[in-house]
């Protein structure tokens, strides 16, 4: 008994009955059905379930197509939830005779179609030789069945084959039956609950497969295709065509006629955009290369030559070396055009866009930062054209966006391509490749970070000069967060720098050195006046960075507004310092220590220790393990200033009052003092 009838009687057994229990009537058996081994390991079949979908889905198109069908159904049968739980492909062709079955199902890579060019009767060209097709069934379920009627000997004739994904090199092909059916077939798919078929249920699902066809359903418009209930019609997704002559070498040059390139271009993106390689009706025979993917153009790439119109499967297959000369020419083609596209594209949207009064950039003598931004804006725009609202306050109100989040950065671009604009995941990833290849984004990123940072300095500068603000501000709800986020005061370095849980005990052991007021950035929380507002304090913020080599610690005390730093201030710290390296956790240990005394005023007696004649200003002990700095807040914004004065320059930008206000109430709203809220009239 062969594995198909022991797996019908189980599933025809009575209710209760026990395996192997003897059944009292045992029903009738079906046909006889011949176990065939496919001759290559189960590895090399299971590759097929990692094969995409519409290309699965397109291979059994062809296969029907090949069979000199007219018709073509792919139906996709749902469940109550809408989810796929059966694929159904049923074509009208001269469908499997029992002898063809036999011997396709037997051998990998066997197909009748190996030898051929044309479908029976010359009707039309081949499409698939491989012997592969039936396999990409593998993609889509997990057990599978060929009903084909064929005729043999003038009679139609009846052949139904099965397999199953869990074994899958056995195939059963039944005994053939008499019938009066028509020549055809069809192919069910099962689809477990699990299988996910997104491709397929994707709204351009009919557009992708289109797409892959286009050519052979306009070069045969008596062959029609429906999939999922839409008729597929390359001329409703087709944007534009256009032969592209090659510069060819020397050994195509009197072909005729020559090659050449149909550039065709689609109305939308398409899933799969390699290089078709066609016959000089532009029927595709086989791909070639990676995807042609781009962020401005929807386009696949068809080469055409006579020479292909009769290649055997093994000439497919050493295309690379026998037309490398042709393939290379046709790639050169590709790329040219396709720039030229990209400028005709970006400069129609441009156009439109100052036709339409909304183009955000009308400075008649820009800087260069604002042409490299207009340069990166065009290009975003051009990508999003087809997301941007098509007219109204919504079409300028996204354009604007758009500027806008250059203007603050590559994040913001993004969340606003992402969220306002809806744009796809793989337009952004194109566009995400496009910048980075023309380094605009890090460009602009520079600039958005430039001045972010001129307008927090300005920001601060504008709260210690004001009295009012001053004694607004709040250490540990509001100074120390603006802080923390901007570390790159103390050094570039500590941009990155994050909070290192390993120092909290040794930091935390000799705080007291620093006097009563003093307490971690982490044990903030614990701060809190009879009010239940924060204290005022003095912060101890601490960083760390290194690697396996060595490693460097920052330790900065953020004094009152209200303190002015002396020497009881600065030998707190200095004992401070010694405490923490003579530490055994970190004694002898390859790490630096920098310790920092920050506050808006120090007292004159300190002087000749910061203002040693040959050391930095500022640094007052410089030891091997360690350094203890003491700086004002105007000495810390005038470094960081300088710091940044070229690209202030080259940006031509001004940190004005009102730029940096708006920046510190935009950036730190939940930490500037509360006069400087939009809401307060008589802010200073």
């Amino acid at each position: 008994m062969t594995d198909q009838h022991v797996a019908a009687d189980a599933v025809n057994a009575p209710q209760g009955a026990a395996e192997g229990d003897v059944l009292p009537v045992p029903r009738p058996a079906p046909p006889h059905a011949t176990e065939i081994l496919l001759e290559v390991g189960e590895p090399k079949i299971l590759q097929f379930t990692q094969k995409q979908k519409i290309p699965a889905i397109a291979e059994l198109v062809w296969n029907a197509l090949d069979a000199n069908a007219t018709s073509v159904v792919v139906e996709l049968r749902r469940s109550v939830t809408d989810a796929i739980t059966e694929i159904v492909v049923t074509d009208n062709g001269h469908g499997i005779t029992p002898e063809r079955a036999r011997e396709s199902f037997r051998q990998y890579g066997a197909s009748w179609k190996s030898s051929k060019t044309h479908t029976e009767g010359n009707r039309r060209i081949l499409h698939g030789r491989l012997g592969e097709g039936r396999l990409y069934v593998f993609a889509l379920g997990t057990e599978f069945v060929w009903e084909s009627v064929a005729l043999v000997e003038g009679k139609p004739v009846a052949t139904r084959i099965t397999a199953d994904v869990r074994r899958a090199t056995k195939w059963h092909v039944e005994e053939p039956t008499a019938t009066s059916a028509a020549p055809g077939t069809t192919v069910h798919i099962h689809v477990p609950d699990d299988k996910r078929l997104r491709p397929l249920e994707a709204s351009d699902a009919a557009a992708n497969l289109t797409a892959k066809l286009a050519f052979y359903l306009k070069a045969y418009p008596e062959a029609t295709v429906e999939f999922d209930g839409v008729r597929l019609d390359p001329d409703e997704i087709i944007e534009d065509s256009r032969d592209l002559m090659l510069d060819l070498p020397e050994e195509y040059a009197q072909d005729a006629p020559p090659p050449f390139i149909t550039f065709v271009e689609w109305k939308e993106r398409m899933s799969d955009r390699k290089m078709l390689v066609c016959n000089s009706d532009g029927i595709a025979l086989a791909e070639y290369g990676d995807d042609w993917s781009d962020a401005v153009v929807n386009f696949t790439p068809y080469l055409r030559s006579n020479r292909f119109n009769d290649l055997a499967v093994a000439e497919l297959h050493m295309l690379t070396m026998t037309h490398s000369a042709l393939l290379d020419a046709a790639t050169k083609a590709i790329r040219d055009h396709l720039r030229e596209r990209s400028r005709a594209i970006e400069t129609q949207v441009v156009r439109q866009l100052k036709d339409e009064g909304i183009y955000p950039y009308k400075t008649e003598n820009p800087s260069a930062t604002e042409i490299i931004e207009r340069r990166t804006f065009d290009v975003v725009v051009t990508v999003a054209r087809n997301a941007l609202p098509q007219r109204g306050a919504a079409r300028k109100l996204s354009v604007n966006l758009i500027r806008t989040a250059l203007e603050r950065g590559p994040g913001d671009l993004q969340k606003i391509l992402e969220s306002v604009l809806s744009l796809n995941d793989e337009d952004r990833g194109n566009l995400a490749r496009l910048l980075d290849r023309t380094e605009l984004s890090d460009v602009i990123g520079a600039a958005a970070t430039v001045a972010n940072r001129l307008d927090f300095i300005g920001g601060l500068r504008k709260i210690f000069a004001s009295d009012l603000l001053r004694k607004e501000l709040r250490e540990v709800d509001q100074l120390h967060p603006m802080i923390a986020q901007n570390l790159w005061l103390f050094g570039e370095e500590w941009t990155l720098a994050r909070p290192e849980v390993g120092l909290t005990a040794v930091l935390r052991t000799h705080l007291d050195l620093l006097g009563e007021d003093a307490v971690l950035e982490n044990q903030l929380n614990t701060v809190r006046r009879e009010d239940g507002r924060a204290g005022r304090v003095d912060i101890v913020l601490f960083r760390g960075i290194g690697d396996e080599r060595s490693n460097e610690r920052l330790v900065v005390e953020l004094k009152r507004p209200s303190v002015i730093i002396g020497r009881k201030e600065l030998d707190q710290v200095k004992s401070y310092a010694r405490a923490i390296v003579d530490n055994p956790q970190y004694r002898g240990t390859k790490c630096k220590w920098r310790f920092y005394l920050v506050t808006y005023e120090f007292d004159h007696a300190i002087l000749r220790d910061i203002r040693q004649q040959g050391k930095p200003d500022g640094l007052a002990d410089d030891q091997p393990e360690y350094e203890v700095w003491v700086k004002s807040w105007g000495e810390i914004f005038d470094t960081a200033e300088r710091k940044l004065s070229f690209f202030q320059r080259q940006l031509n930008y001004e940190a004005t009052d009102e730029r940096v206000t708006q920046h510190l109430v935009a950036s730190y709203e939940h930490y500037i003092p509360e006069s400087l809220h939009p809401s307060v009239p008589n802010s200073p």
